[in-house]
């Protein structure tokens, strides 16, 4: 595989690896606790067809947030928009296409949100995004909630206690549940969840904003679901996609959240007419 690098514009830098030469750009992000890595099995699909630029979003891989800058000043979508726009500007690129899993699709639909005019497109696998959720607006966007954050790092008795409850109130799926215990079961996972979720709690697109953007621009979005994922629901997806069933394509397979799998990837150059 080819060396990751390191991408700067003003005081935020970023880490990508680019692969393959092909004529279709796709700038691709990857899912929580992920990396560039996530997408080499796209890589592998796509072939010569495409160049791929994989990111590490903040404080996965080679990213790092802004020396001297903490999460209680998080990433503003302006920002995201201006680095992404100088990337593209860097790599002499005219349109590419926003493509994201997981907690990626929420930084990919943010784009499309703030950088429409150099989308070709919208790929997403299992992303989230699709609706605004309110525990995360809560316990992110304001003080109280951040207060709770921090608390959990060092007395996370308390966390549990409160997502068993709301688990045992059926307000999220026994599979939710277990992610969410897997992802805190240490004080170092306990950190990655509170930098990410603190870091990025601004950027929150407006599925009716993408929908917007997407008539206006002619473009199209590509939606991939598993029919089993309790962590990005199929109801979600399926509601997306009513909003303009012209221009949001919804692609169901028979798995859970992992969908960016071989059997998944290899048919989508055709799809798209990249072949």
């Amino acid at each position: 595989m080819p060396a990751d690098q390191l991408f700067a514009h003003g005081p935020l830098s970023i880490a990508h690896r680019v692969s393959g030469t092909g004529p279709v750009h796709v700038l691709a992000f990857h899912g929580y606790g992920g990396s560039v890595r996530d997408f080499d099995p796209a890589v592998a699909a796509w072939g010569p067809r495409v160049t791929l630029h994989a990111f590490d979003l903040w404080f996965h891989g080679g990213s790092r947030f802004p020396p001297g800058r903490t999460v209680d000043h998080p990433l503003r979508p302006a920002e995201w928009r201006d680095l992404m726009q100088a990337y593209l500007d860097h790599q002499g690129i005219e349109q590419a296409w926003y493509a994201g899993f997981s907690l990626g699709g929420r930084m990919a639909l943010s784009l499309l949100e703030q950088l429409p005019a150099r989308s070709a497109g919208l790929l997403l696998f299992a992303p989230d995004g699709l609706v605004r959720n309110p525990w995360y607006r809560a316990l992110s966007r304001y003080r109280v909630g951040r207060q709770l954050y921090h608390r959990f790092l060092h007395r996370p008795e308390g966390w549990f206690r409160v997502v068993d409850t709301v688990h045992r109130t059926g307000l999220i799926s026994t599979k939710f549940h277990q992610f969410l215990t897997q992802h805190t079961d240490n004080p170092a996972k306990r950190q990655l969840v509170h930098d990410v979720w603190l870091s990025l709690r601004a950027i929150e697109p407006d599925p009716g904003g993408v929908v917007r953007h997407l008539r206006t621009h002619d473009l199209h979005a590509h939606l991939h679901l598993g029919r089993f994922d309790r962590v990005i629901r199929l109801p979600w997806g399926q509601a997306f996609a009513r909003r303009d069933p012209a221009r949001i394509h919804l692609h169901v397979h028979e798995r859970g959240h992992l969908v960016m799998v071989p059997p998944v990837l290899e048919p989508i150059p055709a799809g798209l007419g990249w072949a």
